[in-house]
């Protein structure tokens, strides 16, 4: 369900946090929550999150020069 095409990071960096998101939030679940499953929740708040990630990790464009201030 995590490598889901549509609801997943485009970039490598952006795919790497997603899937160290999923790792957190599933260890919290687990450690502080009293559900037995944390891994479903932990994919849907990550999913959630995606919009998020790609804001942060946007790739920059072939060529792209830093203008001139």
């Amino acid at each position: 369900m995590a490598t889901d095409m549509v609801t997943t990071p485009i970039t490598g960096k952006g795919r790497i946090a997603f899937g160290i998101g999923c790792g957190i939030i599933t260890m919290l679940v687990r450690l502080l929550g009293g559900l037995p499953e944390g891994v479903s929740l932990s994919i849907l708040f990550m999913n959630m999150m995606t919009p998020i990630i790609d804001k942060i990790f946007v790739r920059k464009p072939l060529g792209y020069v830093k203008p001139k201030k």
